[in-house]
């Protein structure tokens, strides 16, 4: 057990020290909130009731005040996704997962702890990310807004099915990437779906639901969004590909040969 602790510890501090970690958190955790706060000051200005008849340059009416500000994390989302495509490809080069071997011979307790590694980080950026975004948004807002520490119940959950919804889909990138030994098969499949043609495809065909993003859609669907919001149908949906990508990674990681220039 001390054994797989120090693995995952191990693994842990391996993605903490990354150059591609220190990029997704100055992205996430200082741009995401300065871009919260250009958001808030347009809303000031042009006021929270403000309607698309009002003001043509909307595409649609604002969000209720609980709900302000979780349209920002969508740029957010991108980040992780790729975040977890390289970390989950980067496991096979430059001898990393030689090293790691020598050091925790069960490919087993590895292919865990690196999960459990990346769920810890993706948890730790994703939270602090999408509290830090809203809170700065409704200081934005000043009187206009909720207590930029408190929030709101609401306020609150949506925080909760944000973060959740980042950290499946950093996972599923991370299967997949792990799963092809390359970070471009899991991005060439997300990405687009991040940029709307998730939605799209969920707005012009049934099964268009069931794709990840789309379904992580359903779980910070606010009152404006074209779709429903059903955090339930949404969680199964994406937990069941993060399932299927990470027992298909794990049975290949066990099963294959990962001598030679790995």
């Amino acid at each position: 057990m001390n054994n797989f602790s120090r693995t995952i510890r191990f693994e842990v501090a391996k993605i903490s020290s990354s150059r591609v970690w220190w990029i997704i958190c100055a992205l996430v955790i200082v741009a995401q909130p300065l871009l919260a706060l250009i958001v808030a000051k347009s809303y000031v200005q042009i006021g929270l009731d403000a309607t698309p008849e009002t003001h043509p340059e909307l595409a649609e009416a604002l969000d209720p005040l609980d709900y302000l500000g979780f349209e920002v994390p969508t740029s957010g989302l991108l980040a992780m996704v790729i975040f977890g495509g390289i970390i989950g490809a980067s496991e096979y080069k430059h001898h990393i997962l030689r090293t790691t071997l020598l050091c925790q011979s069960s490919r087993i307790k590895v292919s865990s702890a690196k999960v459990l590694a990346l769920l810890i980080c993706s948890a730790f950026i994703s939270f602090l990310s999408i509290y830090s975004t809203i809170s700065t948004m409704h200081f934005g807002l000043g009187e206009l807004g909720l207590h930029p520490f408190y929030l709101s119940t609401i306020a609150w959950q949506f925080i909760g099915f944000s973060a959740l919804n980042w950290i499946l889909l950093t996972t599923l990138s991370f299967g997949i990437g792990m799963l092809f030994r390359n970070a471009i098969v899991p991005l060439a499949f997300l990405v687009p779906q991040v940029y709307n043609l998730g939605e799209y495809l969920a707005q012009r065909w049934e099964w268009g639901e069931y794709l990840p993003v789309a379904a992580g859609n359903l779980l910070v669907a606010t009152p404006t969004a074209p779709y429903e919001h059903d955090p339930l149908k949404g969680g199964i949906v994406l937990l069941i590909w993060v399932t299927l990508a990470l027992i298909t990674s794990f049975y290949a990681f066990i099963r294959s040969d990962v001598g030679g220039k790995y």
